[in-house]
């Protein structure tokens, strides 16, 4: 059994981001295949042995295909639930523990949106937040990230550049209230929260340890590199 990310010595949750129009890539980026695998699907499969809690955040009504998760040692078959009624689930995941679909309660508010439905919805207090279009998820440095947390309400990645990775961070639920005041203002962009709280800025050795798939080049390069 692999040893589950804490915080503070307390158990943490994962916010996997699915939702969005992928605009860029010109597609719904988490059903995007690689290897056989939806990036949903290959991102859900890199965390879950390591969180106790699952979430994953979609846009109101986004349809969620993703086909049986082929993981042979991942504990008993478990179905997947949808909060809010959301869409209906087509598989059994083999996946511990279960995985739990939040939909954002107001569309088109963007990750911030996203990020705030899942810490509404999480069970424990630290939650790690993980974009589906980074399809490598560093198990490491989210170790690290959720470390920071304890002593913080945010702990981010900071790249040499100085460049923020704000969809592979880790949020505690103090936060929530200066995300409703931000959207409240009509603020989409994630960067405003670092200086409204409590922030850990993590540095990010190696940029290419996050890799973010955002157009179809991007896509087209990372499958390139698999082979």
């Amino acid at each position: 059994m692999k040893r589950k990310i804490r915080s503070g010595g307390k158990p943490a949750s994962v916010i996997i981001l699915a939702g969005g129009k992928g605009r860029r890539m010109n597609a719904d980026k988490a059903r995007l295949t690689v290897r056989g695998q939806t990036l949903l699907e290959r991102v859900i499969g890199q965390v879950a042995p390591y969180f106790n809690e699952i979430l994953v955040s979609i846009s109101p009504g986004q349809k969620v295909h993703i086909k049986e998760m082929r993981r042979a040692k991942a504990g008993p078959s478990r179905k997947l639930k949808a909060d809010r009624e959301g869409p209906a689930l087509m598989i059994e995941a083999k996946t511990e523990p279960g995985v739990r679909f939040v939909e954002d309660e107001v569309p088109d508010l963007g990750p911030l949106g996203g990020i705030l439905a899942g810490l509404r919805a999480a069970g424990n207090d630290v939650c790690a937040v993980v974009a589906c279009d980074i399809p490598d998820a560093h198990i490491p440095l989210l170790r690290k990230l959720a470390k920071a947390a304890a002593a913080a309400d945010i702990s981010v990645p900071v790249t040499k550049r100085g460049q923020f990775e704000p969809l592979f961070a880790v949020y505690r639920k103090a936060v929530i209230p200066e995300i409703e005041d931000l959207l409240g203002a009509g603020e989409r962009s994630i960067l405003p929260l670092f200086a409204r709280c409590r922030t850990e800025r993590v540095p990010l050795g190696d940029a290419d340890g996050l890799r973010n798939l955002n157009t179809r080049k991007d896509y087209r390069a990372y499958l390139d590199s698999l082979r």
